[in-house]
């Protein structure tokens, strides 16, 4: 499986004009799915108008609220490739300045070509100020250009625009008080948006999962940061390397995992104990879906680093697709055991998480790993619990278990080798254990084709003798049963397929 790695856009990137009843403004929750007002739709359907587009997409209501005054319309394609929007549920009382509203208002609609452009403002949200009327309140850093008393406000067709907190939706305008020098904007909470049951089959149509946050307040500097951080993760966990032998140069043993990543199949350990007539395997992915807390069990080289790697890289950057799509924006805090041991660390509390995995990046703001794990926002890759002594693996237990107590929507995955710890050694927290399975032999092939692809990415010019390379050593894996049964690992078969390569086809005969 290759995923490209794709850049992350500016919340603003998401506005679109929406064309019904009437012209307004509109923000992509989805790659198809647009959240505007039920005023602006007032029909069955509209067309939406992205500025880096040149044509109109046309888009069906999928739910509609005349009272709320918010609708949700599906485009018939895809209008920008965007992951899922952050959505917000404003949890505090006090002010929140440094928010901004976009959209397609008449004061700035078109640019000189008459092709759409934006309009942005600075707002600060007033949580007090809406509250018994349950609207979303915002007061403008600056009142908007005045125009003459014969025409419409100015600031009309900004009825739908997003109205963000960094790069969380906290809800969409919706109209402009007379008093107050129209500095006043008032909208919709995402909040009662949520409420809406169609809203999650709307979601479920558009091939993603329905996911909310909390907004405790504006935190400028955590936005900043977590791009970064997300790009360290990216650096860090993109390639993968085999460790231990001499005979393989760094070349030899290091590959971009991106393109050489294989899903594996695993199988729930409590089925795989309680009988032979236990549902099939599954792939890992698929398992991963609806299990909020996982122990992942399997032997040395099984995969089990390589999948929190991969994970890590791409829920941060938001790449992961299909059954993987609800991890995307969550933010990855990878714990490796072996290698805090090694540093003489123990187990890192809150505010150390984002230094455990000693990625190359600034530090943290004060208090964000914090205001990650209290959001719900965390991923928690928890790696090698069998690298902790024996003496120590209560110790162990004791800081996992307390840490999802006091974050208790923490999503979390923690590996370890079959025998090192007690079957429901976590269950009590929560966790479902999973057992990864040795490589079927057609996963094997998979494999040996995905390590040869990336081979071709970092040896362009030696592509030609690759493809000989990869022909033959996938005739051996079908002639040869003991050369299959010794690959029945990640590990072990990147470590055949790299000596491979470097004796040119020719392989050792025992392990």
């Amino acid at each position: 499986m290759s995923v490209s790695f794709a850049p992350l856009t500016h919340p603003a990137d998401r506005t679109v004009a929406v064309f019904g009843a009437r012209q307004g403004s509109g923000v992509l929750l989805t790659d198809r799915l647009v959240l505007t007002c039920a005023h602006v739709v007032g029909t069955d359907s509209a067309q939406v108008a992205h500025p880096a587009n040149r044509g109109r997409n046309r888009a069906t209501v999928a739910w509609i609220d005349h009272r709320l005054d918010a609708a949700l319309l599906l485009a018939d394609e895809p209008v920008r490739p965007v992951a899922p929007a952050r959505l917000g549920m404003v949890s505090t009382r006090q002010a929140i300045p440094g928010c901004e509203i976009t959209g397609f208002p008449r004061v700035q609609r078109y640019g000189p070509d008459r092709r759409l452009e934006a309009d942005q403002y600075t707002a600060t949200v007033l949580p007090l100020a809406g509250r018994l009327r349950d609207l979303l309140v915002c007061e403008l850093d600056s009142p908007p250009a005045a125009g003459p008393d014969d025409e419409p406000p100015a600031l009309s067709g900004l009825s739908g625009g997003p109205v963000f907190l960094g790069d969380v939706l906290l809800g969409i305008a919706r109209q402009v008080p007379l008093q107050r020098e129209g500095r006043r904007v008032e909208g919709v909470l995402i909040d009662q948006i949520l409420t809406a049951e169609p809203l999650e089959d709307a979601y479920r149509r558009a091939g993603t999962q329905l996911r909310a946050e909390y907004a405790h307040g504006n935190f400028p500097k955590d936005w900043q940061y977590e791009a970064e951080y997300a790009k360290a993760l990216g650096v860090a966990y993109r390639r993968t390397k085999i460790f231990g032998l001499d005979e393989l140069s760094r070349h030899d043993s290091e590959w971009d995992l991106d393109t050489a990543y294989l899903s594996l199949e695993a199988q729930a350990e409590a089925q795989h104990r309680i009988s032979q007539g236990s549902p099939l395997p599954q792939r890992i992915d698929a398992l991963l879906t609806d299990r909020p807390r996982v122990l992942l069990r399997g032997e040395a080289g099984a995969g089990k680093t390589t999948l929190l790697w991969w994970l890590a890289a791409h829920a941060s950057a938001r790449t992961l697709a299909d059954d993987l799509a609800p991890l995307n924006g969550l933010v990855p805090f990878v714990v490796p055991l072996r290698t805090l041991r090694a540093r003489g660390v123990t187990f890192p509390g809150p505010a150390e998480l984002w230094s455990a995995a000693g990625l190359v990046v600034d530090a943290a703001p004060e208090g964000w790993a914090g205001r990650v794990l209290e959001a719900g926002r965390a991923l928690l890759l928890v790696d090698g619990l069998d690298e902790v002594p024996p003496e120590d693996r209560e110790q162990a237990h004791t800081w996992l278990s307390r840490l999802l107590a006091r974050y208790p929507d923490t999503r979390c995955v923690a590996t370890v080798r079959p025998l090192a710890v007690e079957p429901d050694w976590l269950r009590s927290e929560g966790f479902e254990e999973l057992r990864l399975l040795p490589m079927r032999n057609e996963d094997i092939q998979a494999f040996v084709t995905s390590w040869h692809r990336a081979a071709r990415l970092s040896e362009p010019d030696d592509a030609e003798r690759l493809d000989g390379l990869e022909h033959d050593l996938s005739r051996q894996f079908d002639q040869n049963r003991t050369l299959r049964d010794l690959a029945r690992t990640p590990l072990l078969c990147a470590v055949i397929c790299a000596l491979h390569r470097r004796r040119d086809g020719f392989l050792p005969e025992t392990r």
